[in-house]
């Protein structure tokens, strides 16, 4: 795992984006971790999206409940 300062990514960016498609690269301030870059792919990207998405876990709730929709209308609602 690589760590940089803020600084160190604001002026490196396209090498510190390089550098984290081999690792995870730890973006700290004044020496406390504050962020950390990560390579993901398309797949991994709607997975990590609808993961953080209030309106996802809702449909999920629903459904939960026996209120079911389809994957269509789940995407058209995320609009993915």
């Amino acid at each position: 795992m690589k760590t940089v300062t803020i600084f160190e990514a604001k002026n490196h960016f396209s090498q510190t984006v390089r550098a984290a498609k081999k690792d995870i690269v730890i973006v700290t301030r004044r020496g406390k971790p504050v962020a950390a870059i990560q390579a993901i792919t398309e797949d991994d990207l709607e997975d990590f999206l609808l993961e953080r998405s209030e309106k996802f876990w809702k449909m999920i709730n629903r459904a939960r409940k026996g209120k079911t929709v389809s994957l269509q209308s789940v995407r058209a609602r995320l609009e993915l």
